[in-house]
């Protein structure tokens, strides 16, 4: 009778640590309509993990994440109108309270002291965002001949909002350093502070924050040393290719190299592989095209590469979004693209695509070599 307590016990305390180490999102969302899919996005992957329908304006995630707190978006469609919320969670429950109103910065989101510091942080910025977004609409919604001078006004105001709310999270940061939400922050602001404020941050850290992820890649970017931009002699990195050979950016010489770092789910990635299709084909003899993923998971680059099949070579290390190779070319969006001259020199370096856009740069950078 005493083992079979103990074997029950000890089953009691399995479950509940099993339990423990999963995620519970619970949502009471009103608005919806029944039948209605939410997703689950893991940020650093930039793919889905779980999805839920919604029913009597109830849904729920559950699952396993990685041992640390990581960055999630809860997304869905609804007529035709794109509708989400964030968390900053790991393997804990979350409740969350609602309606289609409030999204996505008004619902009520509690149950995780990770995510209120994650709700601190909304709370601040949140209504600069909106008058943001209404300007921004403002602005698409322009026409006639006044368009113009109208829209330099509008940016002049966007620019201001977007300078304090950069300050927002530069207090937020500097007042809640031992959190992941300020650790994430810094991140992202890493170029508006000075380097020896961060690495003041950096040895400020309590143990618990510096042994994190978070924290890791911040001692990384203190590492690298300063950002390539244009003019600058371009730094060697290596990467595997499909077949797990690996490569190092120095093997390619004689030519220009055109990088392009990417991520497979990004979508003006996506637009832009048939145009470096074009290049690759139309000046193989004179420049060289390669792709560096931005994808933390094999298997999502590998969907990208099997998607898109590029005819040059397409490198991925591993390390995602904080990597040494991303870090040190200042890579914070994709598309970006980095041109380098045979010479090594970095000519020209800038982010985001529209048709064309590639094929004229790299026209002009060759035509300047005739």
């Amino acid at each position: 009778m005493k083992n079979a307590c103990l074997l029950l016990l000890l089953g009691i305390f399995i479950n509940t640590k099993s339990h423990a180490q999963q995620y519970l999102i619970s949502a009471q969302i009103t608005g919806f309509e029944d039948g209605t899919k939410f997703y689950l996005n893991d940020v650093i992957l930039d793919t889905n993990i779980d999805s839920a329908v919604i029913e009597n304006n109830f849904l729920s995630f559950k699952g396993k994440l990685r041992a640390e707190p990581q960055s999630l978006w809860v997304t869905t469609n609804a007529g035709q109108k794109f509708y989400y919320f964030t968390l900053l969670m790991g393997n804990e429950r979350i409740d969350v309270k609602g309606d289609i109103k409030d999204f996505p910065f008004d619902l009520k989101i509690t149950g995780s002291k990770t995510q209120d510091m994650h709700n601190k942080m909304i709370a601040l910025t949140k209504e600069g965002y909106k008058k943001r977004s209404k300007l921004v609409e403002e602005y698409q919604a322009l026409t006639g001949d006044s368009a113009k001078s109208k829209g330099k006004a509008i940016w002049k105001v966007i620019a201001r909002l977007d300078s304090l709310d950069m300050l927002t999270r530069m207090n937020f940061v500097k007042q809640n350093l031992n959190s992941y939400e300020a650790l994430d922050a810094l991140f992202y602001l890493k170029r508006d502070f000075s380097k020896d404020t961060i690495s003041k941050f950096y040895n400020s850290l309590n143990s618990t924050f510096k042994n994190t992820s978070y924290a890791k890649r911040i001692k990384t970017f203190l590492t690298v040393g300063d950002v390539l931009e244009t003019g600058d002699i371009y730094a060697d990195f290596n990467g595997f290719d499909r077949d797990g050979k690996r490569h190092t950016l120095s093997e390619i010489k004689g030519k220009y190299v055109l990088l392009d770092f990417s991520s497979t789910y990004c979508g003006p990635c996506i637009e832009s592989v048939p145009e470096l299709k074009k290049i690759s084909q139309a000046y193989r003899q004179e420049l060289a095209i390669v792709s560096f993923s931005g994808d933390a998971g094999k298997e999502t680059w590998l969907k990208g590469v099997n998607r898109d099949q590029p005819q040059w070579l397409s490198l991925w290390d591993g390390k995602g979004f904080y990597g040494e190779t991303t870090i040190k070319y200042g890579i914070t969006g994709y598309p970006t693209f980095v041109l380098i001259d045979p010479k090594g020199k970095i000519v020209s370096k800038w982010s985001g695509y529209y048709d064309g856009a590639v094929l004229k740069e790299v026209q002009n950078q060759l035509a300047k070599k005739q």
